[in-house]
């Protein structure tokens, strides 16, 4: 063998080592980092639902196509107080907990009617526990805040303008 081709395979098969971590993504993880707290796949999973069910798809693009629940990971785990990124999780676990007791399910497997009956006792609050509660109307409020600040929403639905008023130095006066 000669030092260039031995140069060149060891180049391949450090450059493949380096790869295959990259590649190999373990199904239980989340789908980004996060540093405040601990989210699972499964957890992300039924966050994407829990806020696909909040805003829906209908002619408009629903809370999965603008990924609102990686919105609402992010400002809870960037922008929560340690205290309520803490109730945010516990309040996801008592969550979880709830539709298991309630549908003999997760969220993710339940039928639609059975999530919006879900989301209908959590709205007014029949039994349902604080920590879900709070859990629920934290969400709830992160996923309205991603639509409304989507590029959709401020493109096609409330046109947003950088400067609202414009200022026409000469117009013609009509006399009348």
């Amino acid at each position: 063998m000669n030092r260039r081709s031995v140069i060149k395979n060891f180049l391949f098969v450090s450059a493949g080592m380096s790869l295959i971590p990259a590649c190999m993504h373990d199904k239980g993880k989340a789908s980004f980092l996060l540093k405040n707290i601990n989210v699972n796949g499964d957890q992300e999973k039924m966050l994407a639902d829990l806020t696909e069910t909040i805003i829906p798809k209908t002619n408009t693009p629903g809370a999965n196509d603008l990924s609102s629940h990686l919105f609402v990971m992010m400002m809870v785990d960037d922008c929560f107080k340690k205290e309520d990124q803490q109730k945010f999780v516990k309040g996801m676990a008592a969550f979880e907990d709830l539709t298991k007791k309630r549908c003999n399910n997760t969220f993710t497997d339940c039928t639609p009617a059975q999530k919006k009956e879900l989301l209908t006792d959590i709205e007014k609050k029949n039994n349902i526990p604080d920590d879900v509660t709070a859990f629920y109307n934290i969400t709830k409020r992160l996923t309205i805040q991603s639509f409304t600040s989507s590029q959709y929403y401020l493109t096609k639905v409330q046109v947003y303008e950088l400067v609202p008023g414009r200022w026409h130095g000469c117009v013609p006066v009509k006399t009348t």
